[in-house]
């Protein structure tokens, strides 16, 4: 059977790891998603965390599904890049919710911007 989901080693669940994220990370920004990432020493691989403000969606019906949309996003994504040893955080604020051609595209933006920025 295979693995449809994240593996739990690469799940930023760690709120000293999320506050030295947004703190010390640096910051990418499209239209209605941002990525916050910091590149640490560990041979683990990558971490990530999705959020949306409860202030632009309210029901938390919307809240999971658009986090649902980005973690599938990402894990669809996340091979054509080479993101080793990275915390990210991936924060939605749109005011609408997408669909996933909307999200994937943002990700993949974001992913690939964040890539060239760390090689260079």
């Amino acid at each position: 059977m295979v693995a449809r989901s994240l593996p739990k080693k690469n799940i930023l669940r760690n709120a000293a790891s999320l506050d030295a994220v947004f703190t010390s990370g640096k910051k990418l920004s499209l239209s209605n998603c941002s990525l916050y990432y910091l590149k640490v020493d560990s041979d683990k691989g990558f971490r990530v965390a999705f959020s949306v403000g409860k202030k632009t969606h309210s029901l938390a019906v919307s809240r999971n599904k658009i986090k649902r949309l980005m973690r599938e996003a990402f894990r669809l994504n996340i091979k054509e890049y080479n993101i080793v040893s990275c915390d990210l955080v991936f924060v939605f604020f749109g005011q609408h919710i997408p669909s996933f051609e909307e999200v994937e595209d943002s990700i993949k933006s974001l992913l690939l911007s964040m890539s060239k920025a760390i090689e260079s």
